[in-house]
């Protein structure tokens, strides 16, 4: 690491103030420095072994001359005494700074993460704090300013511009596409702590050095070039949505196997090529020519299923290889996933795929789905027919088979989806870059356990104009004691995820669940600016509980502006309310035989303080009134009718058909959900689960740029 003079030198270089040190080696230089300034000093160890000087009791404040020789020996009394192997260079002299708002600064090269910088209050016990505000470097002006204002609220609500702009200047000399973080051999910084008054930021405090990792890019152009170099392996990817021809290796003529199984599966489903079965022995399975060896099948095949035992896996996917196979996809488990016994299986089994043309997907793993070249997962019968511009990437082989039953029972249009397991060779990032330049899809969405390089990851999200949503597993934070010696070290994985989620775009969902309404809201609306949210239904207990639910997901619910409000007026009657929430009675909402639900939506829609709308019915009590099921069926079936009707422009809309569960009801929600997704509106069984899917919309922009 660098001294502390050293270190303020490099800051002084990038434009950050900083006071002026000088060295005392004895007390009677401690006693002459002090005396020339005139005015209180501080005085601290100058050592590269020691970084927390307050700690080692190597740091003396407002000292005067008179006191700077005593004040020196007892600085380096303390710091042999704390560490008596420290290699001690003196003690620094310099001018106290005036009182003021104290900050800091650490930044550093993280191996996963690539550059990063922190930001939060300073001074001494800064670790014991609360959680400071992260960022991946490069940053933007606008995402310094938001730093700020993320870490200070307060201070700056007034339009202290000047104190703002001042600390943002220091976040970009330290993170900026300028800055020293991404411009010098440094692998850490510790700024601690910077004062600041008025419109002057000073650095009283600074460490720099350590080694940063060779292999980790740094600026835009080398994360760029990183890019490139994967997207240059991609070249046989088409294959895997699309592959012209498939052969099976490890096929099986028992009903019972997964060898049978998948091949059953791409016969029902209707595969568009030709399906090759590898079986020593057998002469056809599921009325298919089978071959002994895939050197044996047709040329021309570009995708490969792998089902044999692990320790054959190298083989077969050295004849694959040979083969001219495009993508291998390997089911089988048994590797590193499986025990560290496995490493060397995994090692020659990775070997096939190092360099050459052919990758691999997996090992562990379920299969594929894809509408349009009709591959299932799981029987044919529960893969959607239709497809559409969602596709969904799964580590989890059981997520992968729900989420697309799920989108064939939802009518969600899912084009495509894998199970990619351990993700050995192709891993998430390799996936998000193949699905940005597929013309076919539209969203992009992925549960994950583990992601090898998430610096890389989010920063080619963030680049991204399609929308990507993570389900992750496996959140429990990892590395959350700041074992290190510097504030850089809180950086955490869990600190450093959300930041890179907020920067991205990148929306992230905790359930499965939450993973379909969001999917379902991108499909009908796509993402949008705006946070202000009205609420209209039958029920006065529902529009309070779904306000409370934005107040919770960040959503306003305004009042309305008096045109909406004049509008709404005929509507209101004893009972009733026509402000936002606005709760009239299904009776209310009725001229003759005819439901006017669209007269309301449409009033919201035009609202100039409305951004989005949640519609909720109440179908127990549209039932209750009903002589029997099948006349409340109807009459719902008229109040969607309704809904339907309104404009399909303006506010995004999601629609919360209520259901008390029973049969009757969740069919026709099932059934709505359908129709409405068509018109751009999406459609839930409950008025939380639609006002948190509205905001996820929002909360998925990026919030720093």
């Amino acid at each position: 690491m660098r001294t502390e003079i050293e270190s303020k030198e490099l800051l002084a270089r990038y434009g950050i103030e900083t006071t002026l040190p000088e060295l005392a080696t004895s007390p009677d230089d401690a006693h002459a420095i002090v005396s020339r300034i005139g005015a209180p000093c501080a005085l601290k160890v100058v050592s590269p072994d020691i970084v927390h000087k307050v700690d080692a009791g190597g740091v003396r404040l407002s000292v005067a001359a008179e006191g700077a020789g005593d004040a020196w020996r007892s600085i380096m009394d303390a710091c042999r005494a704390s560490h008596p192997s420290a290699h001690i260079e003196g003690v620094l002299v310099e001018e106290m700074v005036p009182a003021g708002l104290e900050v800091f600064i650490g930044g550093r090269i993280d191996p996963d993460y690539g550059p990063v910088v922190l930001f939060g209050a300073g001074g001494s016990g800064v670790e014991q704090r609360g959680k400071p505000v992260a960022a991946l470097a490069p940053l933007t002006e606008a995402q310094g300013r938001a730093m700020v204002d993320a870490a200070f609220p307060a201070p700056f609500a007034g339009g202290d511009a000047a104190g703002r702009a001042a600390l943002t200047r220091c976040l970009m000399a330290v993170g900026g596409p300028d800055g020293m973080l991404l411009n010098e051999e440094i692998a850490e910084l510790d700024i601690n702590p910077i004062i600041l008054c008025g419109a002057r930021a000073v650095a009283v405090d600074a460490v720099a050095g350590g080694v940063r990792p060779a292999a980790t890019p740094r600026g835009d152009a080398e994360t760029a070039a990183a890019l490139d170099t994967r997207r240059a392996r991609l070249a046989g990817m088409g294959a895997l949505f699309n592959p012209g021809a498939i052969a099976f290796v490890g096929a099986s003529t028992s009903a019972d196997k997964l060898g049978h199984h998948m091949i059953r599966n791409l016969v029902d489903f209707g595969f568009t090529g030709p399906i090759y079965p590898i079986h020593p022995s057998a002469d056809e399975i599921c009325g298919l020519k089978a071959y002994p060896t895939i050197t044996d099948a047709p040329d021309g095949i570009d995708r490969a299923l792998v089902a044999v035992a692990s320790h054959r896996v190298p083989d077969v996917l050295a004849e694959c290889r040979a083969k001219g196979v495009k993508l291998a996809q390997v089911l089988t488990a048994g590797f590193a996933e499986f025990s560290s016994d496995s490493a060397d299986l995994e090692c020659r089994m990775l070997e096939q795929v190092a360099d050459g043309a052919m990758r691999m997907v997996g090992p562990n793993c379920i299969g594929t789905f894809s509408a349009a070249s009709r591959m299932a997962v799981g029987a044919a019968r529960y893969n959607p027919t239709e497809g559409g511009g969602i596709t969904f990437f799964s580590q989890s082989g059981t997520f992968a088979g729900d989420v697309v039953r799920r989108a064939q029972v939802w009518g969600l249009p899912l084009g495509r989806a894998l199970s990619c397991g351990n993700c050995s060779d192709v891993d998430m990032v390799d996936l998000l870059l193949q699905a940005e330049q597929d013309p076919e899809t539209e969203i992009i969405a992925f549960y994950m356990e583990s992601l090898r390089d998430p610096g890389l990851f989010f920063r080619a999200a963030a680049a991204m104009a399609k929308p990507v949503v993570i389900l992750r597993g496996a959140q429990t934070e990892q590395g959350q004691v700041a074992a290190s010696s510097h504030t850089a070290a809180m950086a955490t994985d869990g600190l450093l995820w959300d930041a890179a989620l907020a920067q991205s775009g990148v929306i992230q969902v905790s359930n499965v669940d939450d993973l379909m309404d969001t999917l379902l809201a991108l499909a009908a609306h796509g993402r949008g600016p705006g946070e202000r949210l009205a609420i209209f239904g039958s029920g006065g207990g529902v529009s309070v509980t779904a306000s409370d639910a934005a107040a919770r997901a960040g959503l306003v619910v305004p009042a309305l502006d008096p045109a909406t409000e004049e509008g709404l007026r005929r509507f209101g009657i004893p009972g009733t309310s026509v402000a936002n929430p606005i709760d009239i009675p299904v009776w209310g909402l009725r001229d003759g035989d005819r439901y006017i639900f669209e007269e309301i939506i449409n009033l919201l829609k035009d609202s100039p303080v409305i951004d989005r709308v949640v519609v909720f019915v109440e179908m127990g009590w549209v039932l209750d009134f009903m002589e029997s099921d099948e006349a409340g069926l109807v009459a719902l079936e008229r109040i969607c009718d309704s809904i339907a009707r309104a404009r399909p422009d303006g506010a995004a809309m999601s629609l919360a058909l209520r259901s008390s569960g029973d049969k009757y009801q969740d069919d026709f929600v099932r059934d709505q959900r359908r129709k409405f997704l068509k018109r751009g509106i999406s459609v839930y069984q409950s008025t939380s689960r639609a006002v948190r899917a509205q905001a996820r919309l929002i909360h998925g922009m990026r919030v720093l740029n």
